[in-house]
Parts: C-alpha cells; sequence; structure tokens
C-alpha cells in the first residue's frame, strides 16, 4: 500500500523550499520597507469568528475540526484577514494608529483544487487598520506592486484591476429593487469566468428579468483605463453613494505609482466583508488566476465587537505567484548544496573527518560522508548534491595537518590547514 499527500495539498523538496523561503524574504523586506510589521495568528479559530462575516460560501468551504469539549466548535482559518483583525481587537485601545501588520503563513479552504489555487496554501496577508484615507488604499497597492517588483517583475507584467464596492452597489440598486444584492454580487464577481449565456442564466436563477439581467451586464462589462472608465460610469444616473465611491476610486488612482490600472465594475471579491475599494492584481497576458486581491473592511472590526475602525488590506496567494515568476523566468536562483563536502579516505581518517567538519560548521555549511564509500563514489555524490568543495582527508593529510581541497566547479586543488580556513 502506497499513501499520496492529500488533495490540494503541495510537498517542498529542498530546491522549492529554498525558492518559496527566498520569495517570502523579499516580500517579508518589502513590507518592512513600508513600515509594516511582522505578527503571527493560530491555525485554528472558533467557527462563530470565521463565519462572523464572510458570506455563505464560506461555510462550505471551511475545515472544521471535531468537537472534542463543551463549546469548542474550531475550524483552520480560510485566510488571515480574520484572525488579525481579532489580534487588533485584543490590542485595540493600546496601539498607536495606524497599525501596520503583515503575515506570511499558511491557510486552508476545501474547495476544488485548480491551477494555481490548492485547499492548502501559503498566502502573504497586509493589513492596515485605523485609516479612511485614499493614501491608505494606495499605501496597500503600492506595497504589493513593490513586492512584485523587487521579485523581477516588470510593469508590463500585471495589471492592477480596481473598483469600489459603494460604485458597484450604488449602481445595482437603482436596477435590481428586492432582489438580494449580496448574492448579485457574488454572481458578478465570477461573472469573468463563465460565458454570457452562463452569467445570464445565473441572473435568471436569481429571479431577475431579462431587462434587469441586461443592465447588470452593461455595468459589469466596464473594463477599461480609469480616464475612459470614469467618463462611461458618469453617464449613468447615479446614486449618493455610486458617487462616494466613484470619487474614491479617482482619488486612490492618482496616488498609485508606477503601475498598470484598470477599472473593472465586474471585481467584487467574493467575501462579503469588503465595503469600499476592492482590487485584485492579474498578469498581463491572463494565463493565471489572480496573483492579488483584497480591498477595504471598515465595518469588520466592529462586526467583531471592537470599536468602529476603518481597515483596508490584501492577500496574495504563493501558489499563482510562484506559477507566475517561473512562466516570466524570474524565480529567484537558489544554491542549497553545502560550502564543504569531507570525504574521508577511509575509516581510519573518519574521526578526523568529523572533528574538520565540526570545526568549519562554525563558519560554514558541511557535509560529511556518512556511508563509508570509496572516494570516488563520494565525488559522485557530493556533485549530485550541489557541494562547492570538497575536502579530503587521507593518511597523508592527517600527518601534514592539511586539507586537500577541490572546487567542484573548477576543478582546482589546493593545500590549506583548517585554521587558513
Amino acid at each position: 500500500m502506497t499513501f499520496q499527500k492529500p488533495k490540494g495539498t503541495e510537498d517542498f523538496l529542498p530546491k522549492e523550499m529554498a525558492e518559496r523561503k527566498a520569495v517570502f524574504s523579499i516580500l517579508q523586506g518589502a513590507s518592512k520597507k513600508f513600515g509594516f510589521n511582522e505578527v503571527d495568528v493560530p491555525v485554528v479559530e472558533t467557527q462563530k469568528l470565521l463565519t462572523a462575516k464572510s458570506g455563505q460560501e464560506i461555510l462550505q468551504q471551511l475545515f472544521t475540526i471535531e468537537k472534542k469539549g463543551e463549546g469548542e466548535e474550531l475550524a483552520l482559518r480560510f485566510d488571515l484577514t480574520v484572525p488579525m483583525t481579532r489580534l487588533f481587537i485584543e490590542q485595540q485601545r493600546t496601539l498607536p494608529k495606524p497599525v501596520k501588520w503583515f503575515a506570511i503563513q499558511k491557510n486552508w479552504r476545501y474547495e476544488a483544487p485548480q491551477k494555481g489555487r490548492l485547499r492548502e496554501f501559503f498566502q502573504w496577508s497586509v493589513e492596515l487598520f485605523g485609516s479612511d484615507k485614499p493614501e491608505a488604499d494606495a499605501e496597500i497597492i503600492n506595497l504589493a506592486l513593490q513586492g512584485l517588483f523587487e521579485l523581477g517583475l516588470k510593469k508590463e507584467d500585471f495589471v492592477v484591476q480596481l473598483n469600489n464596492r459603494k460604485l458597484l452597489e450604488g449602481m445595482l440598486s437603482n436596477i435590481i429593487g428586492k432582489f438580494s444584492l449580496e448574492e448579485i454580487t457574488r454572481v458578478i464577481d465570477k461573472s469573468s469566468k463563465i460565458t454570457l449565456q452562463e452569467f445570464k442564466k445565473e441572473l435568471a436563477g436569481l429571479g431577475l428579468d431579462n431587462d434587469c439581467a441586461d443592465k447588470i451586464v452593461k455595468i459589469s462589462q466596464i473594463k477599461m483605463p480609469p480616464a475612459q472608465a470614469f467618463a462611461k460610469v458618469e453617464q449613468f444616473n447615479l446614486t449618493e453613494q455610486a458617487k462616494q465611491g466613484l470619487q474614491e476610486l479617482k482619488n486612490i488612482c492618482a496616488l498609485l505609482l508606477g503601475a498598470n490600472v484598470v477599472i473593472n465594475l465586474s471585481i467584487a471579491r467574493g467575501l462579503a466583508y469588503y465595503t469600499g475599494m476592492v482590487f485584485e492584481i492579474f498578469d498581463a497576458k491572463g494565463k493565471f488566476r489572480a496573483i492579488a486581491g483584497g480591498g477595504r473592511y471598515d465595518l469588520l472590526v466592529q462586526i467583531f465587537g471592537g470599536e468602529k475602525t476603518p481597515a483596508v488590506g490584501f492577500g496574495m496567494g504563493y501558489a499563482t505567484l510562484r506559477l507566475l515568476l517561473d512562466d516570466r523566468g524570474v524565480l529567484p536562483k537558489t544554491d542549497s548544496g553545502p560550502d564543504f563536502f569531507v570525504a574521508p579516505v577511509s575509516e581510519k581518517e573518519l574521526t578526523k573527518a568529523l572533528e574538520i567538519a565540526n570545526q568549519l560548521r562554525t563558519k560554514y555549511t558541511v557535509s560529511i560522508d556518512l556511508l563509508r564509500r570509496k572516494i570516488s563514489k563520494q565525488f559522485d555524490y557530493a556533485n549530485s548534491i550541489g557541494a562547492k568543495k570538497v575536502i579530503v582527508i587521507g593518511e597523508n593529510e592527517v600527518k601534514k595537518g592539511s586539507l586537500k581541497i577541490k572546487d567542484m566547479k573548477t576543478g582546482q586543488e589546493t593545500e590549506l590547514t583548517v585554521e587558513q580556513l
């Protein structure tokens, strides 16, 4: 009987692990340059918290944990925004505002795995609590862009698709009447992933007639550069709510640096806690799922029992990001091979070889033969693991107190003492 990893999960071999750590290190560095501090939160939260304001869809996606005691209904977190908001509330009155936090951790969602979408996935999550100004929204998006630039991507490699829930909901309110805004918004959010016929069918399934459906389709198809989009939107009879959302978008766009921006009114973000600006970042060729997504959630702190606080943030998934970096040839080059491989010629030199390896480990990464192989086989193994240099320890080296060192790249041999190394 053989065992396989659970569906929708990933294993990371040393090379992939080194690549992942290199990417995360760059994202951590970008976060700190923008003044964000790293936090960590539990992998489990109460089901009550996780379902408080995340939309009905999330109920089907939770990995729940069997009850072990009275009142303990727990589940694995599906994102980092919710637990980081809980953490903020616990310290809300003592923290200077704005609070700027980030985390790079695993999350879990029970959904159908696809390319770039897993059930267990890493996410870079950035949250900013305490500012309702457009510069806070822009700060969040600019940080996401900074991370992508520092990973080696260029402006032309991706596009920021921007919308505002106030604008979208205000425009819809003139059309939908008694129908559920949340359900219609959820259908609009996935309209780019289905055909026009399927989109209209889903709207009809909610009870909307053809006239309403056509008007909703017309709104959701506005996808163009900011100046054109704003002019198009202003042709509609806008509610005060829609006008507010439109002005917020204009203010944010004026503060975005070095980005290809498209206003896309079908971007709504599936989670129900978003209240204002929402955005997603896609690769320019449209080959992959969204690289990142986020927005403003000004009511979430209050809904979770805290004092009303404006907030904005985003999440960037590693699975899709890695696909894009690999596609563009900028996945970080890593070198997991040891600096030295120590090769004792025979069992007699083993003790000395171990002593030398331990001395060198104060400064270098060092591996040593553990199978008592012939010296030629040791060289083959050292080459296979990417060792930079091989130190041969034989009878003569022990007597002379010197080390014979071979550079595996150039083939050059030198003789040095441990102290010289």
